[in-house]
């Protein structure tokens, strides 16, 4: 039988002698011998209970709770491998989080000219993730069928990691940098263009439905949840794309 020493096991575990002590003075890890001296030594299952004790604290339950839980149950390698890997898919899920704030906030940053922070967190709503489409979605219902509300679930967001939204930052900047060129001209045109085929694209070819969500988000009051360009933008795009399906119209 293998016996650890408070202090390696202290090392064994990443953990502190001191922190060992107080796990012992509370009752949630007890050694499970102790010399004549008072000295403190843990066996291979007090090494396993320990692991779970510190997967079940980063979780974030309460020493108290575990200590409950742990008098409750039976521990095993299996246990504690299992704890550990709900630990690393927690701790994936609030690394992606973080990285998608982070893509929100250079993304939104390409789309606008912002002069500064202040323009910046202006633009961000509360809670810029994923469960913003939950929010949106009761929404949707309202003015979408079941099956086009399914089709603006799938859309590339702001904060996506998706090559898409790149497509449309370098689409939008093109505008900026255009918009007091003559929308006839070849320029202007080859812009609609640009943007008839990516809205193609991500209504799969369902332009209506395109054209739909485009006047219903400037209908509704707090918009639809979709990104809101600048009105000159927004100016830009509608007569840009009005003509261009004028004149291509002419040509069929």
């Amino acid at each position: 039988m293998i016996l650890y020493s408070i202090g390696n096991l202290a090392k064994l575990s990443n953990s502190t002698v001191r922190t060992l002590r107080y796990y012992d003075e509370i009752g949630l890890l007890t050694p499970s011998q102790l010399s004549e001296g008072g000295h403190r030594y843990y066996e291979e299952q007090d090494v396993i209970k320990l692991q779970y004790i510190k997967i079940l604290k980063e979780i974030g339950f309460s020493l108290i709770t575990i200590r409950e839980m742990l008098e409750h149950q039976h521990l095993s390698h299996k246990d504690a491998l299992t704890m550990q890997l709900k630990v690393l898919e927690i701790e994936k899920e609030r690394i992606e989080e973080q990285s998608r704030s982070i893509r929100y906030l250079l993304q939104l940053s390409e789309f606008e000219e912002l002069a500064n922070w202040k323009d910046v967190f202006d633009r961000i709503p509360m809670n810029p993730s994923s469960t913003n489409t939950e929010v949106y979605e009761r929404i949707w219902k309202n003015y979408f069928s079941k099956e086009e509300v399914q089709l603006f679930k799938d859309l590339p967001k702001i904060g996506d990691n998706d090559e898409t939204i790149q497509v449309y930052i370098s689409l939008i900047n093109d505008i900026r940098q255009n918009l007091n060129i003559d929308i006839t001209s070849s320029k202007a045109q080859d812009l609609a263009s640009r943007y008839i085929e990516l809205l193609e694209k991500d209504f799969k070819g369902d332009f209506q439905l395109a054209e739909k969500v485009w006047n219903k988000q400037k209908e509704v009051k707090d918009g639809l949840g979709f990104y809101q360009f600048d009105p000159a933008i927004v100016d830009f795009i509608e007569k840009a794309i009005v003509h261009y399906f004028t004149v291509n119209a002419k040509g069929q």
